[in-house]
């Protein structure tokens, strides 16, 4: 697993120190996140869409689960990632907006293009 710490920027060059001491309550395991998001985006967006193996995000609004949403067919397998998800690490909500859906479409739809689904 990968923690993400977008709240952060570091310098261009030179020293960079970072004492960090971050504490969540993490009550969704991101297993079950990845089965959340794979669920939603098969009935929501695409059934060759599916959730994989999330990253540990913390960010200003909190910490959350990164869940990489991929495009896969029967005939090529996983052919890539179209975007990702959000999942709170305490509720299981899935952070999405009518915005990002559109993108994972069309970024889905860029990706069956060129494999020639």
């Amino acid at each position: 697993m990968t923690l993400m710490i977008e709240t952060v920027t570091p310098p261009e060059s030179g020293k960079f120190r970072l004492k960090l001491q971050l504490a969540a309550d993490i009550l969704v395991s991101a297993d079950s996140a990845r089965r959340r998001v794979s669920t939603f985006v098969g009935e929501e967006i695409a059934d060759l869409l599916y959730g994989e193996r999330p990253d540990l995000v913390w960010q200003e609004r909190g910490v959350s689960w990164r869940v990489p949403v991929v495009l896969s067919s029967r005939a090529l397998g996983r052919i890539g990632v179209v975007g990702a998800i959000d999942v709170d690490v305490k509720t299981g909500e899935l952070i999405v907006s009518p915005d990002l859906i559109q993108a994972l479409e069309e970024n889905a739809q860029r990706l069956a293009a060129g494999a020639a689904l």
